[in-house]
C-alpha cells in the first residue's frame, strides 16, 4: 500500500510538472495583448453550434457504450454517467474517468463493475483507432495547405504509417474479437517475457479486453460500433471547426481535423487533471506550424475551445452526479478500492 501511495504521488509530482512545462512553451514568444485583442474580436456566436456538437457528442459516446454494455443500461444513464467521468476526469489526478464511469454502472447490479471496465477499455480501443484513421486520412495532404514546408513530407510519413496503422490494428481487433483465446495467449506469453513480473495477474486484468470485445462477434453490432465511433469523431472535428471559426474567417479546411488527431494522440502524455498546459501547448503548435496560423491567435483558440468544452462537460457531469447521488469523494476511493482489487 505504501509503495502504490509512494507511486501515486511521483506520478501526480511528474504530471504536475510536465504540465507546467508545457504551459511554458505555450506562452513562449507570445504578446499577451494580441491574444487579448483575438478573444475580443472573436466572433462568439459559433459557440451556440460548438454547444450543440458538444451535447450530440455525448449522446453518439453514450449510444456507443450502451451498445457495449447491453440494453439492461438506459441511455439516458449511460449519457449522465459519461458526463460524471468527464468531470472525475477534470478535476481529479490520475484521469479515474473511465475506471469511475464503470463503478457508477456496476453499482446497479445489471451490469458488474469488471464488466462495464472491459467495455470502457474496448471504447479507448476503438477511439485510438479512429484517431489514427482520421491522421490517415488528413496527414498525407496537411503539408499542401499552405504551412511551413519543412515539416510536410514528414507529416505525409506519419499520415501513410498511421493508414496502415489503423488497418492492422483494425484486423487485429476482429481477429481477437473471433478469437478471444488467441488473444489471451500472446498476452501471457509476451508477460510472460517481463523479469519479475506478476504476469497472471496482469494477464487477467486484460482479459477484460477480450470479453469486452464480443459485440463485434455480432456483424451488426460490430458495424453499429464503427458507425457510432465515426459518428461520435466527426462531432468532434465540427466542435473544433467552430472554435476556429470563430476566430478565423477562413480556417485552413484540414486544420480542425487535423487538430483533433493531434490532440486524441496527445492527450496520452500525463498531465495535470484536465490536461492543463498540454492541452494549450499541442493545439499552439498543431495550428501555428502546418498551418501558418500566427502564434496569438493559435494560442487564444486553445484557450477559448478548452475553457468552453471544460466548463460545460463539468456543469453537466455536476448534473450527472447529483442524478446518481455520487460525491467526488466517494467515487475516488471507490476506484481506488477497484483498482487494488485488480
Amino acid at each position: 500500500m505504501k509503495n502504490s501511495t509512494n507511486k501515486k504521488r511521483w506520478q501526480l509530482l511528474a504530471g504536475l510538472a510536465i504540465s507546467l512545462a508545457a504551459l511554458a512553451l505555450a506562452f513562449l514568444k507570445i504578446d499577451l495583448r494580441q491574444v487579448g485583442q483575438s478573444l475580443a474580436q472573436a466572433d462568439y456566436l459559433y459557440l451556440l453550434p460548438a454547444l450543440l456538437f458538444t451535447l450530440l457528442y455525448l449522446l453518439a459516446r453514450s449510444v456507443r457504450w450502451r451498445l457495449l454494455l447491453g440494453p439492461q443500461v438506459s441511455l439516458a444513464r449511460c449519457f449522465w454517467v459519461t458526463t460524471v467521468g468527464y468531470l472525475v476526469s477534470n478535476v481529479l489526478p490520475f484521469r479515474l474517468g473511465d475506471p469511475a464511469r464503470a463503478v457508477v454502472i456496476g453499482r446497479s447490479g445489471r451490469v458488474s463493475t469488471a464488466a462495464a471496465l472491459s467495455t470502457v477499455v474496448v471504447e479507448r480501443v476503438l477511439d485510438m483507432l479512429m484517431v489514427v484513421l482520421l491522421l490517415a486520412g488528413v496527414a498525407p495532404f496537411v503539408g499542401r495547405q499552405g504551412g511551413e514546408g519543412a515539416v510536410s513530407d514528414t507529416v505525409r510519413l506519419a499520415g501513410w504509417g498511421a493508414a496502415a496503422a489503423a488497418l492492422a490494428a483494425l484486423a487485429v481487433l476482429f481477429l481477437f474479437a473471433f478469437r478471444p483465446q488467441w488473444g489471451r495467449r500472446m498476452v501471457r506469453w509476451a508477460l510472460g517475457q517481463v523479469p519479475r513480473l506478476d504476469a497472471e495477474r496482469w494477464a487477467r486484468a486484460l482479459d477484460g479486453l477480450f470479453d469486452g470485445l464480443a459485440p463485434l462477434r455480432s456483424g451488426r453490432r460490430g458495424l453499429a460500433l464503427l458507425a457510432w465511433s465515426l459518428v461520435t469523431w466527426a462531432l468532434v472535428v465540427l466542435y473544433y471547426w467552430a472554435m476556429l471559426r470563430a476566430f478565423l474567417p477562413q480556417p485552413p479546411l484540414l486544420a480542425a481535423p487535423f487538430l483533433v488527431c493531434l490532440l486524441g494522440l496527445g492527450m496520452a502524455v500525463p498531465s495535470s487533471p484536465g490536461a492543463m498546459g498540454v492541452f494549450h501547448s499541442i493545439a499552439r503548435y498543431g495550428l501555428q506550424v502546418p498551418f501558418a496560423i500566427a502564434a496569438e491567435p493559435a494560442l487564444a483558440i486553445a484557450f477559448a475551445a478548452h475553457a468552453f468544452q471544460y466548463l460545460f462537460v463539468c456543469a453537466l457531469g455536476l448534473i450527472g452526479m447529483a442524478r446518481e447521488s455520487l460525491s467526488l469523494g466517494w467515487l475516488q476511493a471507490r476506484v481506488a478500492d477497484v483498482e487494488e482489487g485488480e
